[in-house]
């Protein structure tokens, strides 16, 4: 039988092997991340997304700098960790193509920096069809979009992103413009956790609610430009849809300006049985009006 020293000394060793063995892993595991020069072309942008798919690690991806990439199909889903630089770059639908959203996060963590999305079209898409024409966010995934263009993409939710529940988006110092939703969301749409931050939301176009932004999970907003979106209710922000009542948001130092709704819909602000912090930031000059025939109240909102 083993003494309690024995039983001491015995663990005490296999202590340090384990130790030893973790610290001879560990540079295999750290060497494993890549950084991917990417040509200008469609092939070499999809075999770096398939090449960092299949590392373990975080992999960089540096695009061609100013390249405009036009793929002809859906690029590969992100499901590891990927960060892009896209050194100004543009990724935009080839223009011969048939619909199809540019890039899915399925469950990974995608970086994207000074890139610009364009001419993505989700009801082609065959992950969560018809949300985000530019990038759909799903399946706990996340994205980080950091002095990003999302403009000019299509899809019935979120014409520039959605982000469903467990997912989250990030967007700094970037522009959503002129995206266009059949649905909700003409810029932005989140059932997820959606955080914008020194951004500008503008010019997009909802056929039902949030010209510029639709939220039914927990949207944050700061120092941000909500303006010149359009909407049949709620042309610049729905927090809650007509569909789906709900939602927290929360936005200060921003502003919201110059929507634009139908009939005698809110302009500025749609709050369905949510709840909307308004903290310095101004609602006004929206059509017909900022807040006033929301379905529940705006604290801080007037006419």
């Amino acid at each position: 039988m083993l003494s309690r020293k024995s039983l001491a000394r015995t663990a005490q060793v296999l202590c340090i092997g384990a130790a030893a063995t973790l610290a001879q892993t560990a540079p295999a595991l750290a060497s494993s991340a890549a950084v991917l020069p990417v040509a200008c072309s469609q092939t070499a942008l999809v075999n770096a997304i398939n090449t960092a798919n299949s590392n373990p690690g975080s992999d960089t991806l540096n695009l061609a700098k100013g390249c405009v990439y036009s793929p002809t199909a859906e690029l590969p889903r992100i499901y590891s960790t990927i960060v892009v630089n896209g050194n100004g770059a543009t990724i935009t639908r080839a223009t011969t193509a048939p619909a199809f959203r540019i890039l899915t996060v399925d469950g990974g963590n995608l970086t994207l920096r000074a890139l610009t999305i364009s001419r993505g079209d989700a009801t082609g898409s065959p992950i969560q069809t018809g949300a985000g024409g530019g990038v759909v966010v799903t399946g706990n995934g996340t994205l980080n979009a950091n002095a990003v263009v999302i403009q000019g993409n299509r899809a019935d939710f979120g014409g520039g992103v959605s982000t469903f529940s467990g997912s989250t988006t990030t967007i700094n110092a970037g522009v959503v413009a002129g995206n266009t939703a059949g649905s909700d969301g003409g810029g932005l749409f989140s059932h997820g956790n959606l955080v914008v931050t020194a951004s500008t939301i503008s010019r997009n176009t909802a056929g039902i609610a949030g010209g510029g932004i639709a939220n039914i999970g927990r949207l944050t907003v700061r120092a941000s430009n909500i303006r010149n979106n359009t909407a049949d209710t709620g042309g610049g922000l729905a927090n809650g849809v007509p569909s789906a009542p709900g939602g927290s948001s929360t936005i200060s130092i921003s502003n919201i300006s110059n929507n634009t709704a139908h009939g005698s819909n809110p302009g500025g602000i749609y709050n369905n049985q949510g709840t909307v912090n308004l903290t310095s930031t101004p609602v006004i000059n929206n059509t017909p009006n900022n807040c006033a025939t929301s379905p529940t109240p705006v604290p801080g909102c007037f006419n």
